[in-house]
């Protein structure tokens, strides 16, 4: 392959966002992929069964359990690396669905005022309710489990992603090439559609970062005080709440859970911190 050759290929690959080039994002990337790898490759990487109870009831580290096991026996590596996929595919789901119907509500109440005051109002009463009181009382009205996490998610996510919607919007529809476009005709579907969306559109992506934050924090708040995912099934806020029963005994029980919750959370912070930094300039 020649030198013009390469060249020219490596021009064709995709470049980094401007964010992932800072350092900050760079480990803030680094350590969520991290625990997101570790969360995928846990069954190829282990014949465990994060299910499968054993004799050996909170046994030390060894070669056949390396985290040791928990109260009944299970292997802990197993459970922890199920947990985080658990806590992934809550907050995949949730966070998306927010980010969407938050833009939506955003830019439907921006384009009607009648619309925009009920929408705006509904965002303050959600803002009212923190997102661990907001899943506790879904959770007495419905039940504790996944469902419920996701729903909390969600609604608390909403106020941010529309907010930020309806703000870019009426940001944009008050530039001057807007302007221009509307006086000479141009219909208002095209308008929205060619210079106003794509705005609306890369204000909101930042976005995404900070809620997937916010999102692991409240699935372990709620997991933590028994409303999240529910036994038997694996989740990294449960396991803090069971291992902390015997922190002394078996203190992996309990720290490994909390060392992948905090290095998701802290990476997803310098993520968000960095995508905002590239925002505002």
């Amino acid at each position: 392959m020649s030198a013009a050759t390469a060249a020219a290929g490596r021009r064709r690959l995709p470049a980094l966002p401007p964010a992932l080039r800072t350092p900050r994002g760079r480990v803030g990337a680094a350590l969520v992929l991290l625990v997101v790898l570790l969360g995928l490759l846990g069954p190829l990487l282990l014949d465990a069964d994060p299910y499968r109870q054993g004799r050996d009831a909170l046994a030390g580290p060894a070669w056949a359990h390396p985290l040791g096991t928990d109260e009944v026996g299970r292997d802990l590596l197993a459970r922890v690396l199920a947990g985080v996929r658990t806590d992934l595919l809550v907050c995949l789901l949730a966070v998306p669905a927010a980010a969407v119907l938050g833009t939506l509500l955003g830019l439907l109440g921006g384009l009607n005022r009648l619309l925009g005051e009920l929408v705006q109002r509904l965002f303050d009463l959600l803002l009212g309710f923190h997102g661990l009181l907001l899943g506790l009382a879904l959770a007495l009205l419905v039940r504790p489990g996944p469902t419920t996490v996701a729903a909390t998610i969600v609604l608390s996510a909403l106020p941010s992603f529309g907010r930020q919607a309806r703000a870019a919007l009426l940001g944009q529809l008050a530039r001057d090439h807007v302007v221009a476009a509307r006086v000479l005709g141009v219909p208002r579907g095209r308008v929205l559609r060619r210079h106003v969306l794509p705005n609306v559109v890369d204000a909101t992506t930042a976005l995404l970062a900070v809620a997937m934050a916010h999102a692991v924090k409240i699935e372990g708040g709620l997991s933590v005080l028994g409303l999240g995912v529910q036994p038997p099934a694996p989740a990294l806020g449960a396991m803090i709440n069971a291992g902390s029963k015997y922190l002394f005994l078996q203190p992996g029980y309990a720290l490994a859970p909390v060392a992948l919750l905090g290095l998701l959370v802290f990476g997803l912070t310098l993520l968000a911190d960095s995508f905002n930094r590239e925002r505002l300039r």
